[in-house]
């Protein structure tokens, strides 16, 4: 109905989330098909319209809002058969050099890389990492020796023929050192395989 009146209308007033109480809409306020992708404008909320904690893991979404139809084809998704037209690598941990002054215990965090690199300085014990939520995880260990220093394992280490790998030495004069690499798959929460490649020439 137009305005009537010698006035001019009153202008629009926003609304704000200071005048929608908590609960006032329920979702059973509005019915299916009421707000559609045609009725929201691209770019119409953004990172900043959404403030921390607006929406809550688990209660706010109901299961099936986000569907894989709902997210880009190029996410990489966690229980969806994907094929990778892009190589993928994972990050090297260099978990520095192992001297035996303050301890020479090599205990990897498996839960949080694959792939380490570590210079040993003294004997090396690589203890039992910690094996929950990583089976079926493999990765590798890059072991550069300054010297003639041995290895021990631990019993979830698994080598071939049950021996494990004598660790190659270095002297001063070798460029570049050799380096050996500890491949291993984690079969069991007590059980690692690991095979191993020794007197691999290194980095100059």
């Amino acid at each position: 109905m137009a305005y009537l009146g010698s006035a001019p209308p009153p202008a629009p007033v926003s609304v704000t989330s200071v005048d929608i109480t908590d609960g006032a809409i329920a979702n059973t306020d509005l019915a299916v098909g009421a707000v559609t992708t045609h009725s929201i404008a691209t770019g119409a909320i953004d990172a900043g319209d959404i403030g921390a904690g607006a929406i809550s893991a688990n209660t706010m979404l109901a299961t099936g809002v986000v569907t894989a139809h709902a997210t880009a084809a190029d996410i990489a998704k966690t229980d969806v058969a994907q094929s990778f037209t892009a190589a993928q690598r994972g990050t090297i941990t260099a978990l520095g050099v192992y001297h035996g002054l303050s301890g020479n215990t090599v205990t990897l965090s498996l839960g949080t890389t694959n792939h380490y690199s570590l210079t040993s300085n003294a004997n090396l014990t690589f203890a039992n990492p910690t094996l929950t939520n990583v089976i079926g995880q493999c990765g590798s260990i890059v072991i550069t020796a300054n010297g003639n220093f041995t290895g021990s394992w631990g019993s979830y280490w698994r080598f071939p023929g049950g021996t494990a790998p004598t660790l190659s030495a270095n002297t001063a004069t070798q460029t570049p050192p050799y380096q050996d690499r500890i491949d291993y798959f984690v079969v069991s929460s007590n059980t690692i395989h690991a095979v191993a490649s020794l007197n691999v020439a290194g980095t100059a």
